[in-house]
């Protein structure tokens, strides 16, 4: 009896609601009280955004999952360490000379880490880099090279994925690394043609762009599920890969989106092929090098220094499409910057100790990446609010946070939600979702005028993703009203 008694005051305790108004009490234990919620992990911390004065809380400083409102702690961190208007840069050197239009020496690609080289997100969709890259070669009064093209994407010392991302992610978009060299988002598109029948064989008929020595296994059914169910299996630097699932039947072009293996080789071969059709040739071959080995080649000669588009517009598409990729990326320059270490670790240990100065509690905040992908990510509630009302009032980028946070039903990922909400347009949030995984957080300004800041995490439930977001949808129309 005794255990019993100590299970509900732990039970009781640890769904406790604390908030300024009753009625926004008594909305926050519907919602808790909810068969799909009442056994799960959840945090809950509203605040003044300007005072920071806590209005509401349930399980403030309970670490659980996050999902990708863990972006907005990566993102904010590189606002406040690089600045809105920093950029990455990609260089063309050459070693040799040049003589009678011919360069005799190696033609050299120094990726400088940027994500976002060939994005169609920045409408780059017909290579507008790789031509200016071309006419920026010949101006310098090169017709052929008479030696190899390099391409080296050493700036970081871990070029591959989190050690802690799941098997089932690894091939698709979302799964794509970050490196030193990123090319097209990381990405490549597979279209396929799929048979009239429930069960049906699909066939793959294009792949843009073209990825050498790519090989794949194609396992896909046609079926009657109108969703893409289709996953690519396959890890970086391996051009094997497999892909099993469904797509809807009867359809003559049906595309999806994979990793692609190893971007860096990709660039060069765009590259290369760039140069042919310029009638520039190569005698030599490609050849990827490793850990910043052109930095040990003497006497270079600059081409080309292709720069990023600025820090805070990559932000902007990266928060409001939840960008993993670019979130990654980051999180390995700011390990750069802060410890001369680019790998996530490093990345993941300067974002910890950089909060920590801030005087923001982050004993309890396990972060294993920068975007959310990782299940081993746990933060609580409150910390990430604690870090939203740092950047309302302590932070000079806080223009481009926030606008970098999509609003509610009309931006980015937030299309998805808050199409039939009184909230549509009225609140700036941060969506984040994997499989028993959902949260919102971000500020708005309530009916009764109070400027919040919020986050809203819930794991483990028993109901399906989206019916879960409605759910949290309603909690935080509550609080629009209430506070």
């Amino acid at each position: 009896m005794r255990n019993w008694v100590l299970f509900l005051v732990f039970f009781f305790s640890l769904n406790a609601v604390i908030a300024t108004d009753n009625n926004m009490e008594q909305r926050t234990m519907l919602f808790l009280n909810d068969d799909a919620i009442q056994n799960s992990p959840v945090s809950i911390y509203v605040a003044n955004s300007i005072s920071g004065e806590q209005l509401l809380e349930v399980n403030p400083n309970l670490s659980i999952c996050p999902a990708s409102v863990l972006k907005l702690i990566t993102t904010a961190t590189a606002l406040e360490l690089l600045g809105a208007d920093f950029t990455f840069h990609t260089k063309i050197v050459h070693s040799g000379y040049i003589a009678d239009s011919t360069l005799h020496g190696e033609l050299i690609i120094e990726g400088g880490g940027d994500p976002s080289l060939g994005s169609p997100y920045f409408g780059d969709n017909n290579d507008i880099f790789l031509q200016q890259w071309v006419r920026q070669i010949k101006k310098a009064g090169i017709d052929s090279i008479n030696g190899n093209l390099l391409v080296d994407p050493g700036i970081y010392s871990d070029n591959d994925v989190p050690q802690t991302w799941i098997w089932e992610d690894l091939g698709n978009y979302f799964g794509a690394a970050a490196q030193g060299i990123s090319l097209y988002d990381n990405t490549f598109e597979i279209t396929f043609e799929t048979a009239n029948t429930n069960g049906g064989n699909t066939q793959i008929i294009d792949i843009k762009p073209k990825i050498p020595q790519l090989n794949i296994k194609n396992e896909v059914k046609a079926s009657t599920d109108q969703r893409d169910r289709a996953y690519v299996y396959g890890s970086p630097f391996d051009s094997y890969r497999v892909i099993k699932g469904t797509l809807p039947m009867n359809r003559s072009n049906y595309s999806i989106k994979a990793s692609i293996p190893d971007p860096a080789t990709l660039l060069a071969a765009r590259l290369s092929e760039k140069l042919k059709d310029e009638s520039i040739g190569i005698s030599g071959k490609i050849e990827k090098l490793q850990q910043g080995n052109s930095q040990s080649i003497l006497q270079k000669q600059e081409l080309v220094n292709w720069s990023s588009p600025p820090l805070d517009q990559i932000i902007e598409k990266l928060n409001h499409e939840s960008i993993n990729l670019y979130a990654e990326s980051l999180c390995k320059h700011i390990g750069l910057i802060q410890n001369s270490i680019g790998s996530t670790a490093s990345g993941t240990e300067a974002i910890k100790a950089f909060w920590h100065d801030k005087g923001i509690e982050t004993q309890w905040m396990f972060q294993a990446d920068g975007s959310g992908l990782s299940r081993n990510n746990a933060i609580s509630a409150k910390t990430l609010t604690d870090v939203l009302v740092y950047m309302k009032n302590y932070s000079s980028n806080f223009d481009a946070f926030e606008k970098s946070i999509p609003l509610t039903g009309m931006q980015g990922t937030q299309k998805y939600y808050f199409q039939q909400s009184l909230l549509k347009g009225k609140a700036r949030a941060k969506s984040g979702s994997m499989t028993r995984i959902r949260s919102f957080a971000g500020y708005m300004e309530t009916q009764k005028g109070t400027p919040v800041a919020f986050a809203i995490i819930v794991n483990n439930f028993n109901c399906g993703s989206f019916t879960m977001a409605q759910k949290m949808e309603k909690l935080m129309e509550a609080i629009y009203l209430e506070l």
